[in-house]
C-alpha cells in the first residue's frame, strides 16, 4: 500500500530541493487565456477532447444501397471567434453528390480495414463563433454495403493561434441492400475469415511475451486418444498490415448438434500468434470430434469488451473436418472477417504491448492479485476518450486504436490509477488541456507521464492522433515556438522523462537510463501529486537528481536547480 506523503508537500520538499545543485533561476511560463471548455466534463475521468470546439452531425435517413441522404455539419466554438477547418470524410461504400457549400473534395488512399481502401473527403476552412456556428449541409449516397463511419474532424486556432483546438464526431451505419440502420450491431461471435498466405507477421514494435500458462484440456500432443488443432490469430493493422495477435484467449469446441457445444481445449496464443489445442477424440457417437475454433479480445490481465454488453469480442473459425485420433490438423491463418472490427484486435494488441514493457508479473508490480485492464470499445462508439474513476475502465471512441499511443495514454491513466491504488492526484486546470500549453502541475504529472508511458512503449516520441495531426515530443526545448515552459506543461514532464529513459541524445541531452528502472521504482513506491514532487521522491530513493540529471530537465525548461 503506498501512501500519499502529505508532509513532504510544503517544507520538506522545499528543503530536499534547496540541496540539489544550483543553477539558473526558472524562466517565467506565459499564460494564456483559455476559452471555456464544453460543459459535459465530469470530474470523475480523464477527459482527452474536452475543448472549446463542439461538432454536431445528423443524417436524415440510413440510406441503402442506391439511396441518398441529406448530412447536416454545425461547429460551435467557445471562443469569440474562432478559424476552423474542416474535413469530412466518407467511406468507399459511400458517396458525395452534394458537397457542402464553400468545401473541396477529393478521393484518398486509405489503409484503414473499415475505409474499403479509400475515403472521399470535403474539406475547407471558416469561421465560427460563441453566438455564430458554422453550419454546413451536403448529400449523401449509399453506394455499398457493409458497416461505414461518417466523420467531421474541426480544428481552430483559439486566441491569435495560442491553442491549437480539435473536435471530430461521427454517424454510424449499416449498409444493406434493401434496407440499412443507424449503429453497427455487435453479435454474440462474430466470423473469422482466413488471412491470406504469409501475410500475417508480428509488429516491429510490439514485442511479447506470454500473459499467463498456455492451458489444454487433455495434455500434450500425441497422447493417446487425442487430437490437436493449430493455426494463428491475427489482424489488419490501421496501416494496413497483417499482424499477429499474441496472448488471445482461443478455445476448441466440438459441434454436438444434439446440445450445447462443448469446449475441449482452451489457451492463449503464443508470441508467433500460433495456438496448439489438444483434447480427446473420442465423441458421444463413437467418431472423431468436429472442432471448430474461437478468439476472443481478452485474458486474465486485459480485455478489449463492448462497453454496452461488457463481454469481449469473439470469432468463431469454420467447422474443421473430423481429425484422426493422433494427428493434428493446421488451420491456418485467421483474421476478423468484418473489417469493421478490426480496430478492437488492434487495441488488444496494442494493449499487449504495455503489457510486455511493465516489469512484474502485474500492471502494479508491488501488487499480490493483479488488476484487470478493463478497455470498452465499439465499431460504433462514441463514448470516448477517457479513463473512468468511477469504474476504472478506459473508454475509446471508435477510431481511437488508429493511434496505438493514443490507446497506450488512456491505459497509462489507469496504471497510474492501479500503481496509486486509486488515489489519483488532483489535476485543476485540465479541461481542456493540450500536449504544449501550461495547465496545472497536477494536470502536467498525470497527463505528462500517461504519454510518456505510451511513447516508451512504442519506441517512438511523437504523438500521432486518429485523424492523421502529429506533434513532436521530444525535439522542443528553450525558445521552441509555441511551446509553454515549466513543470505546468505535460509536453516538457514528459519531454524530460523520455530525455532521462533514451538513448538517442540530441544536443543538451546527455541522459541515458533504463526506464523501467529508476523512474519507474519511484513511481511504484510512492503516490506523487507533481512531477516536482516525483523528483524529490526519486532523490530520496538514492536515484540520480545530480547536474548531468537535471540537465536533462532544464533541457525541458524545468529548472529545479536553484
Amino acid at each position: 500500500m503506498r501512501f500519499r506523503p502529505v508532509a513532504l508537500r510544503a517544507a520538506a520538499l522545499g528543503a530536499l530541493l534547496a540541496l540539489l545543485p544550483p543553477g539558473i533561476a526558472t524562466a517565467e511560463t506565459p499564460q494564456h487565456g483559455k476559452c471555456p471548455p464544453m460543459a459535459g466534463t465530469t470530474a470523475d475521468r480523464t477527459d482527452e477532447w474536452a475543448g472549446c470546439l463542439k461538432v454536431a452531425l445528423r443524417l436524415s435517413e440510413a440510406p441503402a444501397v442506391g439511396a441518398e441522404a441529406r448530412l447536416d455539419i454545425e461547429i460551435h466554438s467557445t471562443a469569440e471567434r474562432s478559424a476552423v477547418d474542416v474535413d469530412v470524410e466518407l467511406p468507399a461504400g459511400l458517396a458525395w453528390v452534394d458537397i457542402p457549400d464553400g468545401l473541396r473534395s477529393r478521393t484518398v488512399a486509405s489503409s484503414v480495414p473499415v475505409h474499403a481502401g479509400r475515403l472521399h473527403r470535403a474539406e475547407g476552412r471558416g469561421d465560427t463563433g460563441r453566438d455564430r456556428p458554422w453550419r454546413l449541409s451536403g448529400t449523401v449516397r449509399a453506394t455499398g454495403s457493409g458497416p461505414a463511419q461518417i466523420r467531421a474532424v474541426a480544428t481552430s486556432a483559439v486566441d491569435g493561434g495560442a491553442q491549437a483546438d480539435a473536435d471530430a464526431e461521427s454517424v454510424f451505419l449499416t449498409v444493406g441492400d434493401r434496407r440499412s440502420s443507424f449503429g453497427i450491431a455487435a453479435k454474440e461471435v462474430h466470423a473469422a475469415a482466413p488471412t491470406a498466405k504469409g501475410a500475417t507477421r508480428a509488429h516491429a514494435r510490439l514485442s511479447h511475451r506470454p500473459a499467463g500458462p498456455v492451458h489444454t484440456a487433455a495434455g500434450a500432443q500425441g497422447a493417446a486418444g487425442t487430437a490437436c488443432v493449430t493455426g494463428t490469430w491475427g489482424y489488419t493493422d490501421h496501416t494496413g498490415t497483417a499482424r499477429i495477435s499474441a496472448n488471445a484467449q482461443v478455445r476448441a469446441y466440438d459441434t454436438d448438434e444434439k446440445g450445447p457445444h462443448e469446449l475441449l481445449a482452451s489457451g492463449l496464443t503464443g508470441a508467433d500468434g500460433r495456438y496448439l489445442l489438444c483434447f480427446d477424440n473420442a465423441d458421444e457417437a463413437g467418431g472423431g470430434q468436429e472442432v471448430y475454433v474461437q478468439f476472443a479480445t481478452e485474458n486474465a490481465h486485459w480485455v478489449i469488451r463492448n462497453g454496452r454488453t461488457k463481454t469481449s469480442y469473439r470469432f468463431a473459425t469454420p467447422v474443421a473436418p473430423e481429425a484422426a485420433t493422433g494427428s493434428t490438423v493446421d488451420l491456418g491463418a485467421f483474421q476478423p472477417a468484418d473489417a469493421s472490427l478490426m480496430r478492437g484486435v488492434e487495441a488488444f494488441d496494442t494493449v499487449g504491448a504495455g503489457w510486455n514493457w511493465k516489469p512484474g508479473a502485474c500492471w502494479d508490480a508491488r501488487d499480490a492479485t493483479c488488476r484487470r485492464a478493463l478497455i470498452n470499445w465499439a465499431p460504433d462508439s462514441t463514448d470516448g476518450t477517457y479513463y473512468s474513476l468511477r469504474d476504472n475502465s478506459v473508454h475509446l471512441a471508435a477510431e481511437d486504436p488508429d493511434s496505438n499511443i493514443l490507446v497506450l495514454h488512456e491505459l497509462g491513466h489507469g496504471l497510474m490509477d492501479d500503481v496509486y491504488e486509486d488515489d489519483f492526484p488532483p489535476a485543476p486546470n485540465c479541461s481542456p488541456h493540450y500536449i504544449h500549453r501550461a495547465s496545472s502541475e497536477g494536470c502536467a504529472w498525470t497527463e505528462g507521464l500517461a504519454t510518456w508511458f505510451g511513447a516508451t512503449v512504442l519506441d517512438d516520441p511523437t504523438f500521432r492522433w486518429p485523424d492523421g495531426r502529429t506533434r513532436d515530443l521530444e525535439g522542443p526545448t528553450w525558445g521552441t515556438p509555441d511551446w509553454d515552459n515549466g513543470d505546468t506543461v505535460e509536453g516538457r514532464v514528459l519531454g524530460a522523462m523520455i530525455d532521462l529513459g533514451d538513448g538517442a541524445n540530441e544536443p543538451g541531452d546527455t541522459c541515458t537510463e533504463n526506464p523501467a528502472g529508476p523512474m519507474w521504482s519511484t513511481f511504484l513506491d510512492h503516490v506523487s501529486d507533481t512531477f516536482r514532487q516525483f523528483w524529490a521522491q526519486r532523490a530520496s530513493d538514492g536515484y540520480d537528481v545530480g547536474p548531468s540529471a537535471l540537465g536533462c530537465l532544464h533541457h525541458n525548461t524545468i529548472d529545479y536547480r536553484s
